[in-house]
């Protein structure tokens, strides 16, 4: 095994083919459906085929390609739990106990392969130290996420103001009042606020108005992405003296990426100061 690829690159790798190519099959179906109802050869119900059979060829590449980039990342990728928890996250595999995972098209050499792999998942992931990382880092409320609020919040009351002076019996104007108010509601006090959100070191994670959480006492720490829809919500979650933390940092000037990288680095530091 030569563990030589990153995560992220066994991430990227693992999109194009359990999930752009299974996409491009349904928009090629649903493209040559559109094309031939278009010059009068089908009629509207084949639509409906041409959807469904889109579908169920991009559900029969991920199951035949699936089982073939499993055996390949958890070969060539040393963090294997990081992998494998990224992956469910970006949609490319199931959690173990979905049903889906019996559509895989997997034969007895496969089986044999993926579990020799299951002693990586036995090992701890490692991660080593960064010197481009400072002793101490600060995050604070995004700028961006802050102007984003405030210029829909003048842009929602000033459409409201409009409305409202055009014609007072329209009450639509109080839907657009109220999104104003709610956007200045949510971002003023962002921008007054300059202290740090999150503050991390060697020493653990500190909240805003809150004490310091030891790496001592924290286990399973890492970046959630959570799916609603085509909504995507990141969370830093950990466990701190057996109890269930969780944070939202959408709204904080740090990438989920970034953040993950410091908890592992200090993580390391702390580790090396203690042990």
């Amino acid at each position: 095994m030569g563990e030589n690829i990153t995560v992220s690159e066994a991430i990227s790798k693992g999109k194009i083919k359990l999930v752009y190519l299974p996409l491009f099959l349904i928009l090629v179906f649903i493209g040559v459906g559109v094309y031939l109802k278009t010059i009068e050869l089908i009629e509207d119900w084949m639509m409906a085929v041409f959807a469904i059979g889109g579908f169920l060829l991009a559900w029969l590449a991920w199951s035949y390609f699936v089982v073939e980039w499993k055996i390949w990342a958890f070969e060539n990728v040393r963090n294997v739990h990081e992998l494998k928890r990224k992956a469910i996250q970006n949609n490319l595999i199931w959690k173990d106990d979905s049903w889906f995972n019996k559509t895989e098209i997997i034969n007895y050499e496969h089986k044999q392969k993926l579990k020799l792999l299951e002693r990586k998942f036995l090992e701890k992931d490692v991660y080593h130290d960064d010197i481009t990382v400072p002793k101490e880092t600060l995050i604070h409320y995004s700028k961006a996420t802050i102007a984003f609020g405030i210029v829909f919040g003048i842009l929602f009351l000033s459409v409201g103001i409009y409305v409202l002076m055009e014609n007072s019996k329209n009450y639509c104007y109080l839907f657009f009042l109220g999104l104003g108010l709610y956007f200045f509601y949510n971002s003023i006090p962002k921008l007054i606020n300059n202290q740090p959100q999150i503050i991390i070191n060697a020493k653990g994670i500190q909240f805003y108005k809150s004490s310091l959480m030891e790496w001592e006492f924290i286990d399973n720490e890492y970046v959630d992405m959570r799916r609603s829809g085509k909504h995507v919500n990141y969370y830093l979650v950990f466990n701190y003296r057996n109890k269930h933390q969780e944070y939202h940092i959408d709204e904080l000037a740090i990438t989920p990426e970034k953040l993950e990288q410091l908890m592992r680095v200090y993580r390391v530091r702390f580790e090396k100061s203690n042990f």
